[in-house]
């Protein structure tokens, strides 16, 4: 067998007694004073195996074989479909159509305090959303902390009463705003004549009027960032996505990457028809190889400084190998193949509050339990973890402080 022994026969495996064995070194199997396991190497069982109906082994002329798997088959198929349809809208030809967002703000609104208050925000975020990971991470490169709270949701369809978002564990005291048990809950409670719709993260509340703001993660960061430039100053000054003379470019690169990577993705795995998916993840991998070249010519998206286009295409990298690569069927090729996009993952996640917005493993519990008709089997895979993504993710990792010499040198400045 395998291991040297005869098939069907118990194999031996050793490991060590740790009171015997000096730390670093390994036992010989056969020495004293090791513990010893067996298993068997046969696929027989001392119980009977689970073998469904049996459909397969008795099929014949009673019960044809292809009819069977014909009809198993074409059910299996009209249910997944049904619900792709329900959880992401699909156009005549399979194609997923993101809603569009009910809560959008106004560029001449960011700057009317009257609209957007100074104080008194509430943002709601769950980690497994990459939507939700540009904004709650924009809070903490801003210095946003003490003006806009951050209110965590947990994605739970089973527990939430519309859509899949919960206030975490359900606990209504970590909603100071509404004290609500869900999402669904804010949108009806910040709605004075009801709310009809899709109950979407993240959302921005206005706690002292108790009304939304934005439910659209880009103007969102928008309002963050002119929040952040009128009234979160440092002694060194303000950080500053969107600088004026990079504008149009960044709103160009911007769009460029919603339409052929964050929303690309989404359509090739919520497409119910093959010719979607090939259209959408042709577009992911075209995008990955133009970024890739891109960031062999510059260390940021726009240069040599970090813009909001490097806050949008964050969440998206950062989740690839381990969810779209395999979930969303996007595998031709994995983040990690690109030393490039590695390399700038890596100086994104060296910034400070980068590895407190995000945690990779809750991710994809979420992804491959929650997102039920993409993966009935609940099942998540074995890895990979940020580190097998080339990120430090050690206790003694480079954490880039704001206000630093270099924290300086990586950002723009407000005027």
């Amino acid at each position: 067998g395998f291991f040297g022994g005869p098939r069907g026969r118990a194999v031996t495996v050793a490991t060590a007694s740790s009171s015997r064995v000096p730390q670093g070194r390994q036992p010989h199997p056969l020495r004293r004073g090791t513990k010893v396991k067996t298993f068997s190497s046969s696929s027989s069982s001392s119980t009977e195996s689970n073998k469904g109906f049996g459909l397969l082994e008795w099929a014949g002329d009673l019960v044809p074989q292809p009819l069977v798997v014909k009809t198993t088959k074409f059910a299996w198929k009209e249910a997944w479909k049904t619900m792709t349809r329900e959880l992401a809208p699909q156009d005549g030809l399979g194609a997923y159509t993101r809603p569009n967002d009910a809560f959008v703000l106004g560029e001449d609104e960011f700057r009317d305090s009257t609209k957007v208050p100074t104080s008194g925000l509430f943002l709601y975020t769950g980690n497994a959303c990459p939507w939700c990971h540009r904004v709650s991470f924009a809070v903490k490169l801003l210095g946003l902390d003490s003006r806009v709270r951050c209110v965590q949701l947990e994605d739970d369809a089973e527990r939430a009463t519309r859509g899949g978002w919960i206030i975490a564990g359900r606990d209504k005291k970590r909603d100071p705003c509404f004290l609500a048990s869900d999402l669904r809950e804010v949108y009806e409670r910040s709605s004075p004549g009801g709310y009809v719709g899709r109950c979407t993260a993240p959302v921005l509340v206005d706690g002292n009027a108790k009304r939304i703001l934005s439910n659209n993660s880009t103007n969102i960061l928008r309002c963050l960032n002119h929040l952040a430039a009128g009234a979160s100053r440092e002694d060194w000054g303000a950080v500053n996505l969107w600088p004026a003379q990079l504008e149009d470019e960044i709103e160009e690169m911007n769009g460029y990457l919603y339409s052929n990577l964050n929303n690309a993705v989404y359509q090739a795995g919520f497409s119910t028809t093959q010719d979607a998916h090939d259209a959408a993840a042709s577009k992911v991998f075209d995008c990955l190889d133009r970024l890739e070249a891109v960031l062999g010519e510059r260390e940021f998206l726009m240069g040599d400084k970090i813009t909001a286009s490097d806050l949008l295409l964050l969440p998206t990298l950062c989740r690839f190998d381990a969810a779209y690569a395999v979930l969303f069927k996007c595998s031709r090729r994995r983040v990690t193949d690109y030393p490039q996009l590695t390399s700038w993952m890596q100086r994104m996640f060296e910034l400070e509050g980068s590895h407190e917005t995000f945690d990779l493993e809750a991710a994809k519990q979420s992804y491959y339990k929650q997102l039920f008709p993409l993966n009935p089997s609940g099942i998540v895979p074995y890895g990979p973890t940020l580190s097998d993504l080339g990120v430090d993710n050690g206790l003694d990792r480079k954490v880039v402080r704001r206000g630093s010499p270099e924290f300086l040198s990586r950002v723009h400045l407000a005027p």
